[in-house]
């Protein structure tokens, strides 16, 4: 009977070294990864994959993905990926998110919306984000405002500078839309365009490759509505510096505002464009 407890302290010792080791040997394959030798960082990372450990599955993804030190096979890192996906790497969780996204589709962005999530509420900053993103721009989730600025406001404790920036332009934008049209000139982004409704239209005044000219318009006169500045891309990729007049609930609206401007501007055949179709080839 007095063996009993010494017997018992060992195993704890040994279940306990057995965890530490493992640790260990994560951290060595990391680091093999990381300076280069990817012949030994496969070498410990295998066993641990084979052991069901996510983050190792992780890593040797990203040594077939890229072929470090392998022949590249993208299906067997895409298999390796959503392994450790399931497995509950938020690492993992991210990069597949991205893959879905690539895709264009509504599907595949409502996948990466659930993927951000899980990696979101692990602390991973980049998901956090990302997720916020998706929520400002109404992207695979239902559009909420509020839930972008909750994921933006963690990330930014976790340290995003970037999403301290988006957090208070979507604030201060909000404080713009609410005190309602007014004179002045609003430069368009990401963020003002995730303020507003996709099925809102400006007039659009000109497009053009010299900013000269669409300053020129700017300073001509003193115009009734706010102008909106931006800059699209065009078909053949070149980036045009774009000049629209007002904000407008529908396209209808923005047609009956070209008897607000000047018999020459008229001239100039303004067009109603949707904010949704400047958010597609905005280049900021």
């Amino acid at each position: 009977m007095m063996r009993r407890p010494g017997l018992l302290l060992l195993l704890m010792v040994l279940w306990l070294g057995e965890t530490n080791a493992t640790d260990m040997t994560l951290d060595d394959g990391r680091l093999a990864l990381a300076l280069g030798d990817y012949a030994r960082a496969r070498a410990l990372l295998e066993p641990l994959h084979a052991q069901g450990e996510p983050r190792a599955t992780f890593y040797l993804s990203l040594i077939y993905q890229k072929g470090l030190g392998v022949e590249a096979d993208p299906e067997r890192a895409r298999r390796l990926l959503r392994q450790a996906a399931d497995g509950g790497d938020p690492a993992a969780q991210y990069n597949l998110g991205n893959e879905y996204l690539r895709e264009g589709t509504e599907a595949g962005a409502a996948r990466a919306a659930a993927l951000w999530r899980q990696a979101a509420e692990q602390g991973l900053v980049l998901a956090q984000h990302n997720l916020g993103s998706l929520y400002a721009l109404g992207k695979g989730v239902e559009r909420d405002l509020e839930q972008a600025r909750y994921w933006y406001r963690m990330a930014q404790r976790n340290g995003s500078t970037r999403s301290a920036e988006l957090l208070a332009a979507l604030d201060k934008l909000q404080d713009e839309i609410r005190e309602g049209q007014g004179s002045g000139t609003i430069v368009v982004n990401a963020a003002w365009l995730a303020a507003r409704r996709d099925q809102e239209f400006t007039l659009q005044l000109l497009a053009t490759r010299d900013r000269a000219v669409l300053e020129k318009l700017v300073s001509s006169r003193v115009w009734r509505r706010s102008l909106l500045r931006y800059r699209i891309r065009a078909g053949d990729g070149q980036v045009l510096w774009a000049l629209g007049y007002g904000i407008f609930a529908d396209a209808k609206q923005a047609g009956r505002a070209r008897q607000e401007l000047p018999a020459w501007l008229r001239g100039m055949d303004p067009w109603p464009r949707s904010l949704a179709s400047i958010r597609e080839r905005l280049a900021e």
